[in-house]
């Protein structure tokens, strides 16, 4: 009679622990997935170096959720660029126009199908490389990352 209680509060301390564990590592499966932070799209264009001739103006950007891209661009340069293309994480540009920049000015510049495109309000983080010429050099590239939510 002795030897039952024995197994019963054995089976009674292991289904304790066991009701523990799967507490921990429910708990443990959420942090890691992140369910419970509190994350928010950071909205900004950076790696631009501060020499880069061309580059972003401020935060006017947009990607749409069909991929396409609306940007200001400012030359810094002393002569014209002609913007030839613009990658999005190594997606060329399907409807880049080539666009020319005189020196100090800014254009804004769309391009259609850039990127994969996401869903609306989804945040994004993508890699813009730009090419452009100038009456001297061709093939120059400015490149940096820009951030935020589908439009």
């Amino acid at each position: 009679m002795n030897f039952k209680r024995k197994g019963q509060s054995a089976t009674e301390y292991l289904m304790t622990y066991g009701w523990a564990i799967l507490a921990i590592t429910i708990v443990g499966a959420l942090l890691y997935t992140q369910v419970f932070s509190n994350k928010s799209c950071t909205n900004g264009a950076n790696g631009w170096d501060m020499t880069s001739n061309i580059v972003p103006v401020g935060n006017q950007y947009s990607l749409a959720s069909n991929g396409d891209i609306s940007m200001g661009i400012v030359n810094r340069l002393d002569t014209n660029v002609t913007i030839q293309s613009v990658t999005i994480d190594t997606n060329v540009a399907v409807g880049a126009p080539t666009t020319t920049v005189i020196p100090g000015s800014e254009v804004s510049m769309n391009a259609t199908g850039v990127s994969n495109g996401g869903t609306a309000g989804e945040c994004y983080t993508a890699t813009v490389t730009i090419i452009y010429d100038t009456d001297l050099v061709t093939g120059l590239k400015s490149t940096g990352t820009i951030s935020g939510r589908f439009a």
